[in-house]
């Protein structure tokens, strides 16, 4: 069911073509928007780079982030959606009110994780179609999308990334817009989801991948054109594309030879 070409590396030179193009990036210290400010030491005195407080949960945040950078440089040409934060819910314990009555259950995880995902892509969506080049989205999903995981508001919104971006891919192919829409899927990666990763994978032996190495998968998406509707699992400092490689040979089977794709058949529903 695998396909051994699904692994492949990124060289330098493939991210070349980035150079001039503006990006909006959030979740991250291009214009650059975060609900903490970079420290002075990664927020260099450049037009090149702007910031703007944003929280992504936050729709006239997010609109105002991106009104900022089609302002000040006239076009967006990428965007990585890439906010996010640790685990918040535990549904098996949760608390109680003054009367004893449960408490609904936090849903500030999937209100940044999946909500402001999916709002982000669709501003980008809002501020690319008109631009003949078009342009690149990025989403920012987990290798916990794609498994059971006892974390389970980190899984949901994991799991909605996915079939979010596969679903949007499909779309824009079909609306004919000039815009590539593509997901990532690392594996445990240092970053300030977990802030002491490293240290807590340490006392078990377990060495998580480094940030860089899911940039460049970012950077990458970005530069290569002919990237569509690609799922990108990364692991060990390795890219492997598994959506045309394993996820849809998958499903061909599960629904059998002669059967239509469920899509296939909203498709006919819609043109009839």
């Amino acid at each position: 069911m695998a396909d051994s070409t699904a692994e492949f590396l990124i060289k330098d030179e493939d991210l070349s073509s980035l150079k001039g193009k503006v990006v909006v990036l959030t979740g991250a210290s291009v214009v650059s928007g975060d609900i903490n400010p970079p420290a002075a030491s990664e927020q260099p005195e450049t037009p090149a780079l702007l910031f703007l407080r944003t929280d992504v949960a936050n729709w006239d945040d997010l609109s105002a982030l991106f009104k900022k950078a089609k302002q000040h440089h006239g076009r967006i040409d990428c965007v990585f959606a890439n906010a996010g934060i640790g685990p918040r819910a535990n549904y098996l314990a949760l608390e109680t009110d003054s009367k004893g009555d449960l408490k609904e259950p936090s849903h500030e995880l999937l209100e940044v994780g999946l909500k402001g995902l999916i709002n982000t892509a669709s501003l980008a969506v809002h501020y690319m179609k008109d631009q003949p080049e078009g342009g690149s989205i990025v989403l920012m999903g987990s290798s916990t999308g794609l498994q059971p995981l006892r974390a389970v508001d980190y899984s949901t919104a994991k799991h909605g990334v996915l079939g979010f971006g596969r679903g949007f891919a499909r779309l824009a192919d079909v609306a004919g817009l000039p815009i590539r829409i593509n997901t990532l899927m690392p594996s445990w990666t240092t970053s300030n989801v977990l802030p002491d990763l490293e240290g807590l994978m340490r006392r078990i032996s377990h060495v998580p991948q480094p940030a860089l190495v899911v940039a460049r998968a970012a950077a990458y998406l970005m530069a290569d054109a002919s990237r569509q509707g690609n799922i990108i699992y990364i692991a060990d400092g390795k890219y492997k594309e598994i959506e045309k490689a394993v996820l849809w040979p998958a499903y061909q089977t599960i629904k059998g030879e002669g059967n239509p794709s469920d899509d296939e058949v909203l498709k006919r529903l819609l043109e009839n």
